[in-house]
């Protein structure tokens, strides 16, 4: 009988790095840019891998190529395997000065100006070799996790529902209504929601490829009551969102820290704050199981962390 290490030995671990990325790009000569290698190449390393796991893997269609069965159940194992590989190279060796690695985020859009300005140069004294790219908030941030797109998701909602995934709570904020400066609400004493549900609202759309439905918790409350409020406009830009109600009596719903954002200028103003229960919202740091052990993944984790906590206790 063969050991672990006899069976093994015959084996190109190299294989599983290139179907890592033919899984990601679902094309043969995105991957081989990916990998620094010849399309023809590539193609090459593809017939070895279906004659490795005796599966065709891919088929082809008109958008690219289409994973197999055995493709989606070997994904789910791949990056863990090659997070494993990685973490046990590099374990012992980690040093963020020489570290060129790059990461992926998704943070709220309403939020990521004041969380992610001051992570990115923490990242930059830290480790100025290292890339940070941002991506905004999906409704579900478990996909781009599980695909690989992100490693790391910042969210307002605890969605891990298995052990696959880990969250960690490190903050907390609460919805604002906000509006011009000379809004006619500012001239009331007292404001109440009902006040505000007679004006018009701009809001902050997510990603379009995003299933289900979101609710900020103050519409979540308004359902109950069997209010809403009317949404004149949605846009996946805040800056957008925020000239389009300058000199207008529309209003906008963001997180307390927008308040210390430079785009608020002095033209706005708060209209009312929701700082109470039901009205929270926990804000949650996610990630897949197979970054838990990498060492450049603990060491963004904690940069993270410490960015967040630092914002919350600057407010």
């Amino acid at each position: 009988m063969k050991t672990l290490e006899q069976a093994l030995s015959r084996i190109d671990l190299n294989l599983l790095v290139s179907l890592s990325v033919l899984i990601k790009e679902k094309n043969v000569s995105r991957a081989a840019e990916k990998l620094f290698l010849s399309q023809p190449a590539m193609s090459r390393i593809l017939g070895r891998l279906r004659d490795l796991f005796d599966d065709p893997l891919f088929y082809r269609e008109s958008n690219g190529l289409q994973p197999t069965a055995k493709t989606l159940e070997l994904e789910s194992q791949l990056d863990e395997i090659l997070f494993s590989i990685d973490s046990l190279i590099n374990s012992s060796t980690f040093s963020a000065e020489l570290c060129e690695k790059a990461f992926r985020i998704s943070t709220p859009p309403l939020m990521s100006k004041l969380l992610t300005a001051p992570l990115a140069k923490a990242i930059y004294d830290a480790a100025p070799k290292v890339t940070l790219e941002e991506y905004p908030s999906a409704i579900d941030p478990i996909l781009l996790l599980k695909e690989g797109h992100v490693d790391f998701s910042i969210h307002i909602k605890d969605t891990v529902v298995s052990d696959e995934y880990h969250s960690e709570k490190i903050g907390q904020t609460y919805p604002v209504i906000y509006g011009s400066a000379d809004h006619p609400l500012l001239q009331k004493k007292h404001i109440t929601i009902d006040d505000c549900l007679e004006y018009a609202f701009v809001d902050l759309s997510l990603d379009i490829r995003s299933t289900g439905e979101y609710l900020n918790p103050l519409d979540v409350e308004l359902r109950k009551q069997g209010k809403c409020r009317n949404v004149a406009l949605k846009s996946g830009q805040l800056a957008t969102l925020i000239e389009s109600i300058k000199g207008t009596d529309r209003l906008i719903i963001g997180g307390h820290l927008l308040e210390k954002d430079s785009i608020l200028d002095s033209s706005f103003k708060v209209i009312k704050t929701f700082d109470s229960k039901p009205y929270t919202v926990d804000l949650y740091l996610i990630e897949h199981r197979r970054t838990l052990t990498s060492s450049p993944h603990r060491w963004l984790k904690l940069m993270i962390s410490e960015s967040i906590k630092k914002g919350f206790q600057d407010e």
